[in-house]
């Protein structure tokens, strides 16, 4: 009996490493890994450049003269400089030095695994490129996800901030962030496996197409004939860089940790430290499914003295559904501050 329970632990024992090692012993998938500086020109606002920032490479773009007051774009998740092309030198017109760049871990940024993607360190990325383009202070324009970076931003650093844009903003109030108790912690526990972490690879590198990107980028246009190869290869593009799944692996890591510090009304409702409160405009795509157009009516209500705009029409990603109009709407919002 002994030496037959012996037996069965030892198989057991054999069982629990194979099942440990066999994802180290997978290959990954092949992509299709390429330069950042092969893809700029088809998967970046013009005139976007490499430059590094805090030790990390990335893509910056920009627009109009340097000496104009600064107006900084932050995309949302899954965004780059490249969402911002049609937009920049038409808002460069109007007296702007526009900047746009990609996020750590999106876009054409460099890939890693050990950097954190929380916003409050993508907030803190924005700033020091602001830093290395000797910008000191901005009006910054937030994107979805981008509007709780800049949120972030603004509590950092409040003198910097001249003016605030939340496009379709996905605001992560205090506490919204974590959702069931433990939760985020659990998933930062779970990825820090490696095998974990060799079988989330896997899965999204056998997954993930560009024609699968299409699908969700559609999703977020209400105008459909947007998403065109050359829109969703540009959006896409990034998959092609090296790691790209280790990165967004550290993005879903690292999603717990976005809420904000204090409500949004507190950031940007509130005097605070004796620097004045900033213009703050609201804008939003009636047809938004992915923020939906109830969310932006709730922001409003937590900053009744922002400007309210929605447009008629548009999804998701107005500056990519009409530019013109978004432009239109963004320029008279910046000349009336």
């Amino acid at each position: 009996m002994r030496a037959r329970i012996a037996g069965l632990l030892g198989r057991l024992v054999r069982l629990v490493l194979i099942l440990a090692l066999l994802p180290l012993l997978i290959d990954l998938p092949a992509g299709t890994a390429t330069t950042r500086s092969a893809l700029i020109p088809t998967a970046a606002a013009p005139a976007a450049r490499v430059i590094t920032v805090s030790g990390l490479e990335t893509v910056v773009a920009e627009a109009g003269d340097a000496a104009e007051p600064a107006l900084v774009l932050v995309h949302g998740f899954g965004g780059s400089t490249f969402g911002w092309r049609s937009v920049m030198e038409p808002l460069a017109a109007q007296g702007w030095h526009v900047v746009a760049l990609d996020l750590p871990g999106f876009g054409l940024s460099e890939k890693t695994w050990s950097r954190s993607y929380a916003h409050e360190d993508q907030a803190r990325f924005v700033l020091a490129t602001m830093d290395a383009l000797h910008i000191e202070h901005a009006v910054v324009v937030g994107h979805s996800m981008g509007g709780n970076v800049v949120a972030w931003m603004r509590e950092l650093a409040p003198a910097r901030i001249d003016g605030v844009a939340l496009i379709d903003a996905a605001i992560v109030e205090p506490g919204a962030a974590s959702g069931a108790p433990g939760a985020g912690a659990s998933t930062a526990t779970i990825l820090a496996v490696p095998q974990v972490r060799r079988i989330g690879r896997i899965a999204l590198r056998s997954l993930f197409s560009d024609a699968l990107f299409g699908e969700l980028l559609s999703s977020a246009f209400a105008v459909k004939s947007v998403a065109t190869p050359t829109t969703i290869a540009g959006y896409a593009a990034s998959s092609h860089l090296e790691n790209w799944d280790l990165a967004l692996l550290g993005i879903v890591r690292d999603g717990a940790a976005n809420a904000l510090p204090r409500s949004i009304s507190a950031i940007l409702g509130d005097a605070d430290g004796g620097v004045d409160l900033p213009p703050v405009l609201i804008l939003w795509g009636a047809e938004d499914s992915w923020v939906p157009l109830d969310r932006g009516a709730a922001l409003h209500a937590a900053l009744p003295q922002a400007d309210y705009v929605v447009l008629p029409g548009l999804g998701h990603v107005p500056f990519e559904e009409d530019p013109a109009g978004f432009v239109t709407a963004l320029g008279d919002w910046l000349a009336a501050r």
